[in-house]
């Protein structure tokens, strides 16, 4: 048997030896000392879509619908918002911001903005801008409604007093009329006595 196959022999049976003594462990990056590559969207060269970028996609592509179109869809994705996930979240967020949601819709929409913010403390900054522009435009929306509150309060005690004045206007009128009444009673009065001075 020639040198060369001796040593090959040789080889063979030592890693045999030191392979049974070994503890076998599936390969892994961490086993070998190496760290997991982390893939992100950036590292890709992609940039993943921000919650505000939907929001405004989802506001053009709604802001021209029907009111019977809108409350259709309101109804449905109120319904799909039991399901708790980010996306009927957001969609719900857009619609409560749109043109025809009443307040009722737009209060319900701030607090589901505000729970998904709270569910997301990791949320970019733009989503809590949108969050703080929001609640500046609920602010807004109770301001002038105590204004236009207060205009309503104003007008009715308006008609009270118009109403007030009309009912005291037409008591004098009716007053004007019987005075207007006694001084002709008197004038015929006085006619008469004169008439009777004439004949004697």
């Amino acid at each position: 048997m020639s040198q060369i196959v001796k040593k090959n022999i040789l080889l063979f049976v030592c890693v045999l030896l030191l392979g049974g003594c070994a503890e076998l462990r599936p390969y892994s990056p961490e086993s070998a000392g190496l760290s997991e590559p982390k893939v992100t969207p950036e590292s890709a060269g992609l940039r993943e879509p921000k919650v505000t970028d939907f929001l405004l996609s989802c506001l053009n592509d709604i802001h021209e619908i029907g009111s019977e179109e809108f409350s259709a869809k309101f109804k449905m994705a109120e319904d799909s918002l039991q399901r708790g996930n980010d996306l009927d979240k957001l969609n719900f967020i857009c619609l409560s911001l749109h043109a025809k949601a009443d307040y009722r819709q737009f209060k319900q929409g701030t607090r589901v903005l505000e729970q998904y913010v709270t569910e997301h403390p990791e949320s970019p900054s733009d989503i809590k801008g949108l969050q703080i522009l929001v609640d500046r435009l609920d602010i807004e929306i109770i301001t002038k409604w105590s204004a236009w509150k207060s205009l309503l309060e104003e007008n009715d005690e308006l008609k009270v007093k118009v109403e007030s004045s009309r009912g005291k206007l037409e008591q004098n009128q009716v007053l004007i009329g019987e005075l207007q009444n006694q001084i002709e009673q008197l004038k015929n009065i006085e006619n008469i006595i004169k008439s009777r001075e004439t004949e004697q």
